[in-house]
């Protein structure tokens, strides 16, 4: 094997993802699948038993497909399963310098939230600010006595963390852990709008999380249990569509039409082919979409940090950033510009892939600091090695 392999899990509500990418060249994946699973629903996965069935299934389909042992697995942990904690963070370098990386480590360090049922897996600033006042969202070739700033900080629970641990040790993996959403905030979304703040609602199958952004840090974020498989629930409910149809009548709803009365959704579920009015279909989705996005609003109106009325909404996830007329009935509602988030990446240019595409820059950028220290290790061995 020329190149170790490392992966990505992306952990949805309604499907987990594994991608295995080149640990040496960067946008090479030579493994993507994905299988479908119970979910989970108010911050609990409805089988736990099922994670384990689902992730072997996934690790095993991927060591027979590329003739490679996967060790290494970054796990992105999905918003119901984490907090955001922001503190002002002081630090005394002992004399006026330039600051090292060193330093930022320690000054990320030194507020990590401590307990006993959480353990913080992302630390990062808003900004920072020097002797003299001035505010910085990076720090190179800065100098300063003085390091001040506020960082976020996203803590985990630790029974997500000790249920996938289990599954890690049962496989042999070796699992390391992310925030997915601030990830989408670093890596998916451009620069220049997060250093002026901007506001993320990824919509899921059963799950919302909505975020605050500033910086290299998240503000605030508040997740909540409604996503388009509530659309399919009403379908079933309102006008007893069967579960399997509704499920796929969610994929083919365009709020943006103005329907006829006879005018119908035609969809095929297996060898079966199925119609149903589009008038009917879309009052029940236009009602569904419109209370997600209520929620989203009540989540961001919960933000302790003040959020300007002119902050873009960024609109991402599998749910219903795909869905023709969901944006508007969500800017409608928040009084907010809204646009789709999706990646900049071929290969992963839809909406409902920017978690994945934002954890697999958070491992190349892991991997980059990995390979630039066990280079600097080198050098320093070849020069300094005694005889």
């Amino acid at each position: 094997m020329s190149n170790k392999k490392v992966a990505v899990l992306d952990i949805a509500s309604d499907v987990i993802t594994l991608v295995v990418q080149d640990s040496k060249f960067v946008d090479n994946y030579t493994f993507r699948a994905s299988r479908e699973y119970d979910g989970f629903y108010d911050g609990e996965f409805l089988d736990k038993e099922g994670i384990f069935k689902v992730v072997a299934s996934l690790v095993n389909e991927c060591e027979k497909a590329t003739f490679t042992k996967i060790q290494d697995i970054l796990v992105g942990v999905p918003g119901e399963f984490t907090a955001v904690t922001c503190k002002d963070v002081v630090i005394d370098l002992g004399s006026k310098r330039k600051i090292t990386e060193k330093d930022e480590e320690r000054f990320l360090k030194e507020g990590e939230p401590k307990g006993t049922s959480f353990t913080c897996i992302t630390a990062s600033a808003v900004y920072f600010e020097l002797d003299d006042g001035t505010m910085e969202y990076a720090l190179s070739g800065q100098e300063t006595q003085i390091l001040k700033g506020l960082v976020s900080y996203i803590t985990c629970e630790n029974s997500f963390i000790n249920l996938l641990d289990s599954v890690a040790e049962q496989l042999g993996l070796r699992f390391d852990y992310t925030s997915s959403v601030n990830a989408e905030l670093l890596y998916v979304c451009p620069n220049d709008l997060r250093d002026e703040g901007v506001l993320l609602a990824d919509v899921g199958y059963t799950t919302t999380s909505v975020a605050y952004g500033c910086g290299d840090g998240i503000l605030h974020s508040l997740s909540f249990s409604l996503g388009s498989g509530h659309i399919a629930a009403d379908l079933l409910e309102y006008l007893g569509v069967p579960y399997e149809h509704a499920y796929a009548l969610v994929d083919k709803i365009n709020l943006n039409i103005a329907p006829h009365e006879d005018d119908v959704y035609c969809i095929s579920v297996g060898s079966e082919m199925a119609y149903y009015n589009v008038k009917e279909v879309n009052a029940v989705a236009n009602y569904r979409i419109s209370n997600i996005a209520e929620m989203i609003l009540k989540a961001i109106k919960r933000s302790v940090y003040p959020v300007q009325d002119d902050t873009l909404l960024l609109l991402t996830g599998s749910g219903i950033a795909h869905i023709p007329g969901a944006k508007e009935i969500v800017a409608k509602i928040t009084g907010r510009r809204v646009e789709i988030l999706a990646p900049d990446n071929m290969q992963l240019s839809k909406p409902k892939y920017s978690q994945v595409a934002g954890l697999l820059v958070v491992q190349q950028k892991q991997l980059k600091q990995k390979n630039n220290f066990n280079f600097i290790t080198f050098i320093k061995d070849k020069l300094f090695r005694r005889k």
